[in-house]
């Protein structure tokens, strides 16, 4: 994961002709604090393609004019156009990295023009940048991805540097122990503590003199000859448990077990002195470090973030993807490219690795990288998907132009799996999130608010939770909604919406915070929620209320044909419904609106079908109690302040009378339009 200096190719200078072109430069600051550079070639129209780079992990804080990358100057002659952002966060930069290039995207526009094809494009933490980015529908058109020695893995990557850290404190103990950070994680520094010299943890000169107990414990920055025999028994011992034969890479390796694990777990813009990391069950195959070995349990919704921001799904449509890797990096080691080769079908990605003598984090020389390049472009533009030794024949073809050094693409080279190299974590327990988990669910001890879930397929969802402001907020009543992303036995919702008036009478809609559930099975779990700071953050458990007609936890799929799902009336912005049929004879119906002054209003009841099959619901408005910490479920007085009658639902469309008000409202007919469908529901029959 290197600084921004270098990533990827080695950066030496094109000693093949280009052809001349001249180029328009722009650079300027996000409202987000990311510095951004963009180069544009004579003669780049709106519609042409955009090159997004991104750079590798650098400590350094944001600055300006980031690197556009070692191929430059071949991709602006090219006719690319270029653009890249400094991130916002140091480090492991994920949790902001696709908003950064999103801000970045969006300045692009605007001084440059509407691109067509989006190609991103980076290496090291870069290279996962690129292949994520692919995943958001913000960048689309991507029809290809150039991706360089990528971390794959995501979050599991980071088990290595868990796994060395606290390994370190067993087999140095009383040789070299290291400082402590705050309670309850003693094994990551406090952010004061972390040297602010650090911009790029493989500079060993950088590295070595904030690491003095390392080598008081390993003598592994001293000479052979004045290592006693325990330094260099612990060094051999630490370096084999993470797989690491260059003592350079071990070094680097816990450089990033001790400050760039520490950042990720303390910086507010990451995880917040939250822990994601779990070594409960994990066999470290020697009886000392099973037997001594912190053991620690994951926060489940730091967890759950952490894998949101991190992990590469291969969501990415038809987008076709080159990644390559030298053989014996060992910092991103070659069993991610094992991962990236179980997550995309062999049809989308071309994966080769280069054969080292001497192991490189991401040192391919010129030739290979303009290879892969070149291999992406013709790709892209219709031609046959590229071998490994297509990319070796291309790379001997730069080299004959002038690209310098050596061409070692090696098609017999097979990355192992990445559990062989990292120790797995023991399997959850917990079922995956499914159909059956659409429904509402609550707190029994906040009777009066909960939330209601839909899962739209097997990786997203969507939420509405139906609450109160905060002491001090207007109304008396709030809700929030937010599209999620499906991981495993959860589901993260990292941009809740709130709509307030805007005081012209309309409604402004406004990032609210974070929403996080985890199940422990298909009746129950917890939920955080993360909120600006007069809403605060809280943990509650959540039991399952109401399920589904044919979607409770036991029963086959695909449930009965049916109306569930959120609705609207087109002529009512910011107003809907959402309707969940809980057996033939019994629909629950939530309004969700606006009132008069425009705050937030919700209605909610249960209803039978009437002799002629429509549904005659009674609506009623829980008030009283303020959201979060000051929630007092005996304060909640439940209103009759509604109804809804002749509700009539087809499969797309339907009708109902509706009013709201505390007596006697005024009715008024609705044609209503289905907006979401629940999963695990058989298809309708108009």
């Amino acid at each position: 994961m290197h600084a921004i200096a270098r990533v990827i190719f080695l950066c030496v200078v094109l000693s093949f002709a280009l052809a001349a072109h001249a180029e328009r430069d722009f650079s300027g600051t996000t409202a987000s604090g990311a510095y951004y550079q963009i180069a544009v070639p004579d003669g780049w129209k709106a519609g042409d393609s955009l090159i997004l780079f991104q750079h590798g992990l650098s400590f350094d804080p944001p600055a300006p004019n980031p690197d556009l990358g070692p191929l430059k100057a071949l991709q602006l002659s090219e006719g690319y156009a270029i653009a890249a952002s400094s991130f916002r966060q140091r480090s492991w930069a994920l949790f902001s990295a696709p908003d950064d290039n999103a801000d970045l995207l969006a300045a692009f526009k605007q001084q440059v023009g509407v691109p067509g094809a989006i190609i991103p494009y980076g290496g090291s933490l870069g290279g996962l940048i690129a292949l994520k980015l692919a995943e958001d529908p913000r960048f689309a058109p991507v029809p290809g991805v150039y991706s360089a020695c990528p971390p794959a893995a995501g979050s599991r990557v980071w088990d290595t540097a868990i796994d060395l850290r606290l390994a370190y404190d067993v087999v140095c103990h009383g040789a070299g122990d290291l400082p402590t950070g705050k309670q309850p994680y003693p094994w990551a520094y406090n952010l004061d503590d972390i040297p602010d010299n650090l911009s790029d943890l493989e500079d060993q000169a950088l590295l070595i003199p904030t690491l003095i107990p390392l080598n008081r414990c390993t003598g592994v920055n001293l000479p052979q000859e004045l290592r006693n025999g325990a330094m260099k028994r612990r060094l051999a011992q630490l370096m084999d448990l993470a797989h690491i034969s260059s003592e350079k890479f071990f070094v680097t390796n816990a450089g990033y077990a001790i400050y760039a694990l520490s950042d990720l777990v303390r910086a507010p813009d990451k995880l917040n002195n939250s822990n994601p990391f779990t070594t409960v069950g994990v066999d470290y195959n020697d009886a000392t470090l099973n037997s001594d070995i912190l053991r620690i349990q994951a926060d489940p919704f730091a967890s759950l973030y952490f894998r949101w921001a991190s992990d590469f799904r291969g969501d990415i449509g038809g987008a076709k993807v080159i990644s390559v890797q030298t053989s014996q990096d060992q910092l991103v080691i070659p069993a991610n490219q094992y991962t990236l080769r179980q997550t995309l079908p062999s049809t989308q990605l071309t994966s080769a690795i280069v054969n080292e003598t001497t192991p490189t984090h991401c040192g391919f020389s010129l030739a290979e990288g303009v290879s892969g390049w070149e291999a992406l472009r013709r790709w892209i533009a219709g031609g046959p998907q590229p071998s490994v030794n297509d990319l070796q024949a291309g790379c001997y073809s730069a080299s004959a132009a002038g690209a310098s050094g050596a061409c070692r693409y090696d098609a017999s080279i097979v990355p192992p799996s990445f559990d062989s190299q990292v120790r797995p974590r023991p399997a959850s327990t917990a079922p995956n999130v499914d159909a059956h988990y659409s429904g509402q669910w609550y707190d029994p001890a906040r009777s009066g608010e909960g939330i209601e879930i839909e899962v739209l397929d097997s990786r997203l969802a969507y939420v509405a939770m139906f609450t109160y402001p905060p002491t001090g907020g207007s109304g008396v009543q709030a809700w929030l909604t937010g599209v999620g992303e499906v991981l495993g036995n959860g589901i993260e919702f990292p941009d809740m919406l709130l709509q307030t008036p805007d005081g012209k009478g309309g409604l402004n809609t406004q990032h609210w915070g974070r929403l996080g559930v985890s199940f422990d099975s298909c009746e129950q779990g917890s939920m955080r929620w993360d909120g600006p700071p007069q809403w605060g953050s809280m943990t509650v458990p959540i039991r399952h209320l109401l399920h589904l007609d044919g979607l409770g936890c036991g029963d086959a799929t695909p449930a009965p044909a049916q109306p569930s799902g959120a609705w609207y009336d087109s002529r009512f912005y910011g107003t809907g419904f959402l309707f969940e049929q809980i057996d033939p004879m019994t629909m629950s119906a939530t309004y969700f609106g606006v009132d008069s002054a425009g705050n937030q209003v919700w209605l909610t009841g249960i209803g039978t079908r009437t002799d002629d099959g429509s549904f005659d619901i009674d609506l009623i408005q829980p008030i009283g109690t303020h959201f979060g910490t000051a929630f007092d479920k005996t304060q909640v007085i439940r209103a009759p302040m509604g109804k809804l009658t002749h509700l009539v639902l087809g499969c797309n469309t339907g009708t109902a009378q509706f009013g709201w008000g505390s007596a006697n409202p005024a009715l008024s007919t609705l044609s209503l339009k289905r907006i979401t469908n629940i999963a695990g529901v058989a298809t309708c029959s108009p």
